[in-house]
């Protein structure tokens, strides 16, 4: 009997202290009409792993973040918090060709070309280019 009212009152007070919160933004529909696209551009990023980490991008204290046509929480590039997470080197390229066409709103049809250096378990070096067209909004 004791089990169970111990067991209970866990079970409450673990459901009681979860809370989660959802919003959501309508975002509008953007037709090619709307854009004024241009030639191909390219981006490029390159990551050092060890183990799979990029020590290089976990110990910088420059936060720099970049959402591309996703959710926000599936295009993250580098969080504020350091962690043992793998880093998207194709996110970087991304951002990286965001930044030099900074005045640009949309990146359309992006295509990859990925080379990878070194004995891959270990350590190995990821180099990324980005190519694409992008649009600003008229």
């Amino acid at each position: 009997m004791k089990y169970r009212i111990l067991f209970v009152l866990i079970i409450s007070f673990i459901i009681s202290n979860c809370t989660n919160v959802t919003h959501s933004i309508s975002t509008p529909t953007i037709y090619l009409k709307d854009l004024d696209i241009t030639d191909e551009v390219w981006g490029q990023a390159k990551s050092v792993k060890i183990l799979g980490v990029d020590y290089n991008r976990i110990l910088k204290r420059k936060v720099e973040g970049v959402t591309i046509g996703e959710s926000a929480n599936s295009m993250n590039v580098i969080t504020q918090t350091p962690s043992l997470s793998l880093y998207n080197t194709e996110s970087l390229a991304l951002q990286n060709l965001l930044k030099k066409n900074s005045e640009y709103d949309v990146i359309i049809s992006p295509k990859f070309s990925k080379t990878i250096d070194g004995f891959w378990p270990i350590y190995w070096t990821e180099t990324v280019m980005v190519k694409a067209r992008i649009g600003k909004i008229k």
